[in-house]
């Protein structure tokens, strides 16, 4: 317990605070206002399950001007670029859940992704978040998939009742899959479909299967809730030792027992 170079509290510290901000990719398809009835009926099923779902709106540009005290320009490129803006999850009134612009965020996000990783960028991502909150980030494949170097991320692909969505999804699981992620098929029926639903999602299923030899999970509308909080993105946590990582203090300290120690304690 009281070995040399060891700070004993690091170890607590280390550890990943329960319920803390967790990030869920979901692939916008061509058209992105389509999707937008998929991510309320899922922002709605992981409220219901006792999270803050906050939307980030990769296929939006954040404004160029901040207003104080208002907060409903905010967009992800303010939150990664002001250390000061912290806790976010609380929607703004009259609103059920917190809408964020992120296109330019997201880029800044790819050059971290590029030159420090994915695990680097998705703490960044998640850095002004309060606990609690889930984050669906909804962007066009090609602009998330390089967030992905070294995660073992999950992607929800939406999937409609239009012939379209069965062009976009497949081109999403390509992208996605090719980028080391695990896409999802994420099917949700229309009021006024277009295509059956079925019919499109087994065209999906069985073109991945025959071209990319992958075999796709899918979720259904029921469990999305739940099968995002078994699977989204948490925060990643540094682990370099055994009850605590090595205090730099005693950085050039090895076997050698030579020479004064410096004490622990004040």
């Amino acid at each position: 317990m009281f070995e040399v170079g060891f700070d004993q509290a690091a170890g607590l510290r280390a550890d990943p605070v329960h319920g803390g901000p967790a990030m869920m990719p979901v692939a916008s398809p061509g058209q992105p206002a389509r999707a937008y009835e998929m991510l309320c009926t899922l922002a709605a099923h992981l409220k219901a399950l006792g999270r803050v779902p906050v939307i980030i709106d990769g296929t939006a540009t954040e404004s160029t001007e901040r207003r104080p005290n208002d907060g409903s320009h905010l967009g992800l490129l303010h939150a990664l670029l002001d250390p000061s803006i912290s806790g976010l999850c609380r929607p703004a009134e009259g609103q059920e859940w917190l809408v964020m612009p992120g296109a330019l965020g997201l880029k800044a996000l790819q050059q971290t992704a590029h030159t420090a990783g994915g695990t680097v960028a998705l703490s960044r991502l998640l850095a002004p978040f309060a606990a609690g909150a889930l984050v669906l980030l909804f962007a066009p494949p090609h602009e998330m998939s390089p967030l992905f170097s070294g995660l073992a991320a999950r992607v929800m692909v939406p999937v409609l009742s239009q012939p379209q969505s069965s062009i976009d999804a497949y081109g999403a699981l390509k992208l996605l899959s090719m980028a080391g992620a695990t896409p999802v098929l994420a099917p949700m029926e229309s009021d006024a479909p277009e295509t059956p639903l079925q019919q499109v999602l087994n065209t999906v299923a069985g073109c991945a299967q025959r071209h990319l030899n992958l075999a796709v999970e899918t979720w259904t509308e029921p469990v999305w809730g739940q099968c995002v909080l078994e699977s989204a993105l948490g925060r990643p946590v540094r682990r370099d030792t055994f009850h605590g990582l090595r205090d730099p203090r005693f950085a050039g300290l090895g076997s050698t027992r030579s020479g004064a120690l410096p004490t622990l304690w004040s």
